[in-house]
């Protein structure tokens, strides 16, 4: 398995790995950081460029990068490749049993609760403590931060980050490209590319 990125989201990725499955074969893969890392944690080999790679046996990678647009690009080039993209999921997480249906690439930390009917796209990351609950829709590549609470009927659009503790009230619909502030309570709808924060939530963007 490839770990793609090999900095702060990574170190809280490897604590899943190690909960779920045997890690000798775990590599990382960071083609930014300069000087180049050999290795991640003092333990884990780096890779530093795409051409190290043997796409030609289809391997399976999953993404530890906090930076959503950064993860979709990154997925989308190594599945173009032959690579499969995989969901990686904490056995301490709480998951509903009941039509729930989990995108790849998804990140799900430990502690997190899912409800039933729940649907989350692909590449989207759902940190530690989060808690969805039933009948929730969350688009691609979003980050929901630890704490966040998405309470019933909501719906997330694609590439939206969800603050640490904040909370989306019943039946709120939020667009594409939002950014909700840490701890704001989202009581109303709001279009794509808006950024909430407060209590209750109000959209920083100025009426014209």
């Amino acid at each position: 398995m490839i770990i793609i990125g090999a900095s702060g989201h990574a170190k809280d990725l490897v604590l899943v790995f190690e909960e779920i499955e045997n890690t000798n074969d775990l590599v990382f893969f960071d083609d930014v950081t300069l000087p180049k890392p050999s290795f991640f944690l003092e333990k884990y080999t780096v890779l530093n460029s795409f051409e190290e790679i043997d796409f030609t046996s289809s391997p399976s990678f999953a993404t530890a990068l906090g930076d959503s647009p950064s993860r979709r690009l990154i997925a989308e080039k190594f599945m173009k490749a032959g690579g499969i993209y995989k969901s990686i999921v904490s056995k301490t997480a709480i998951i509903g049993n009941h039509n729930v249906k989990i995108g790849k690439g998804v990140n799900i930390l430990p502690k997190v609760i899912i409800s039933n009917c729940v649907s989350i796209g692909e590449g989207t990351l759902v940190n530690t403590s989060a808690q969805i609950h039933h009948d929730v829709t969350v688009g691609e590549y979003c980050d929901i931060s630890p704490g966040a609470l998405l309470l019933g009927y909501v719906k997330i659009g694609n590439n939206c980050s969800i603050g640490a503790g904040a909370i989306i009230c019943p039946r709120v619909t939020l667009g594409d490209n939002i950014t909700v502030g840490a701890g704001a309570v989202v009581v109303n709808d709001y279009p794509d590319k808006t950024t909430i924060v407060g209590i209750p939530a109000k959209s920083t963007q100025k009426k014209e």
